[in-house]
């Protein structure tokens, strides 16, 4: 006897379902889910109020979409401000990509109303400046590499603008990451590979210089020991000095606050925006920058680049010597 197919019946809560499952399978990332997941959760609560669901008329929810994405959460500090512009336009964006997922999953006439919603205008890389090499080569010189956070600390920041790498990525270190070559009875002569794993699922690889080398091996062997030579796969790479999460990896905030304390700067991405800098100065070509900084189109890097370095004009010093500006005095 054969047993009858049951009809599919759609339900907006399998469709989201499905649509987290695919996007998790898609970039490997269990992050990128729950920020999807989370997203829309707040949407649909805010939806409830006004009786309304993902289904209900698209005027109506293109409408409360376009407030509720430039809305913070209540227990913001900032409760009641506007969110910036890249963050309205990513919540948009989460949003649609759902509709656009049951279009061409299930076949049905369903409109897409997030799609007319007006985008933001987003000025690229504007908030994290470069930062000043003087303010970098005071900020190093006054950390205490007597302790082991100061240790941490400096081997961190030298990490980072010696590859560029994100915050996250940063973070993400862990002891199946580190490869030390030709460590002995002097640390100058260790040779560290680090391999990160970044954004879109590249996994990418840094030789650092025998210097860089030689302050990071100072400080894992001041944490995990001087005999050291290969660390345990799970082991973080930055730990955690403090009294909640002594002992584990330190968050993407914790290097926010590593940079506030030593460099002027809570935003950890002005890291990447001082290495960029400093290839361009050291006479890297925009191909070389482009691969170290993992961009796969080279006009993705141009822009970059304008961004990061819009504000020097390369004709102000003659344009000065020309209209015979002088400081008093001189």
């Amino acid at each position: 006897m054969t047993q009858a197919l049951t009809p599919y019946q759609f339900t907006i809560d399998a469709a989201i379902a499905e649509w987290l499952a695919q996007k998790e399978t898609r970039t490997g990332s269990q992050k990128t889910r729950r920020a999807y997941q989370e997203t829309m959760q707040q949407f649909r609560v805010f939806l409830s109020t006004g009786n309304l669901d993902l289904l209900s008329n698209p005027i109506d929810v293109a409408r409360v979409a376009a407030l509720w994405a430039n809305m913070r959460a209540s227990s913001s500090r900032q409760a009641g401000a506007e969110v910036s512009p890249s963050t309205y336009n990513q919540r948009l964006a989460i949003l649609s990509s759902w509709y656009s997922f049951v279009q061409e999953t299930y076949h049905l006439d369903i409109p897409n109303p997030i799609k007319d919603v007006k985008k933001r205008p987003v000025q690229a890389y504007a908030a994290e400046l470069p930062i000043a090499p003087e303010t970098i080569e005071q900020g190093l010189e006054d950390i205490n590499r007597r302790s082991l956070q100061g240790l941490r600390d400096y081997a961190l920041l030298a990490v980072a603008l010696a590859t560029g790498r994100r915050a996250s990525e940063l973070v993400g270190l862990r002891g199946q990451d580190v490869k030390i070559a030709g460590a002995g009875k002097r640390n100058k002569d260790a040779h560290i590979t680090l391999t990160f794993h970044c954004k879109g699922n590249k996994v990418m690889r840094d030789l650092l210089d025998a210097e860089t080398s030689a302050v990071l091996l100072e400080y894992l062997h001041a944490h995990y020991g001087k005999q050291l030579l290969v660390l345990q796969p799970d082991a973080p790479v930055w730990v955690s000095y403090s009294k909640q999460n002594r002992g584990q990896a330190i968050s993407a905030k914790t290097l926010s606050n590593i940079c506030a304390d030593h460099l002027e700067t809570s935003k950890a991405h002005g890291l990447r925006h001082t290495f960029a800098v400093g290839m361009i100065r050291s006479g890297a070509p925009i191909t070389d920058l482009a691969g170290r900084l993992g961009h796969t189109d080279i006009k993705i890097t141009q822009i970059y680049t304008k961004e990061i370095m819009g504000d020097e004009n390369p004709y102000a010093e003659k344009l000065t010597a020309r209209f015979g500006i002088k400081r008093k005095g001189k």
